[in-house]
């Protein structure tokens, strides 16, 4: 099976049609989205809608859940994300209340199926949303988040923006990249049908709107 994964849009709608694009002309169905879907740019209303209609399989980021509790929470997210809160308290501002509403009831992780492989889709590990794997964390490290998913032989994660791929014992964990940050919208492609599974990573570009 060949399948798309992709994170961290951070509103910004152009890059997103891009990247949805490429995996359209490829024929994909199975598209996964680790979150962190709409603080950053200025179409946040209008990237979940995308996500709305195209049915993507997404899960709740870091930055989502921060902008879904602004209003209750802004000192803490000024404590610990200084750097973010601008862009938070502008997604707030845009969002409608139903979309807010959207991204308070998407889970922190999914387990499911496809084809007979058991997915794992998280934004920062299958333990922590606010935690994250990076390529050369040691093997111990990789090993216990594979066992707070047991079975699952394809684990997709998000938040750090740095794309890898790293098969660990029988399970391939797979970070896609950003589609949302640079001028450059991240994805990756990930392909089961021959052993060893692989991931293939692509950069797309897009016509930034103001």
């Amino acid at each position: 099976m060949l399948m798309a994964a992709f994170g961290d849009v951070h509103g910004n709608l152009p890059a997103l049609e891009a990247v949805l694009g490429e995996i359209d002309q490829a024929g994909i169905q199975t598209i996964l989205n680790t979150g962190d879907c709409v603080t950053g740019a200025q179409w946040p209303n209008e990237v979940i809608q995308v996500l709305q209609h195209r049915h993507i399989i997404t899960v709740q980021g870091l930055a989502d859940r921060r902008t879904v509790t602004f209003l209750r929470k802004r000192e803490a997210v000024r404590l610990r994300a200084p750097d973010e809160l601008d862009a938070i308290a502008q997604a707030y501002d845009l969002l409608h209340s139903a979309n807010l509403e959207f991204l308070r009831d998407l889970p922190k992780n999914v387990e499911m199926t496809v084809d007979g492989i058991a997915i794992a889709l998280c934004h920062g590990t299958p333990g922590s949303q606010s935690d994250a794997l990076r390529e050369g964390d040691n093997l111990a490290r990789f090993r216990r988040q594979r066992e707070r998913v047991a079975g699952a032989r394809l684990i997709v994660c998000g938040r750090t923006h740095e794309p890898f791929a790293r098969l660990v014992d029988d399970t391939l964990f797979v970070n896609p990249g950003a589609v949302g940050v640079g001028p450059l919208a991240a994805y990756a492609l990930i392909d089961t049908e021959r052993e060893p599974w692989t991931a293939t990573f692509r950069q797309v570009a897009y016509t930034p709107r103001t």
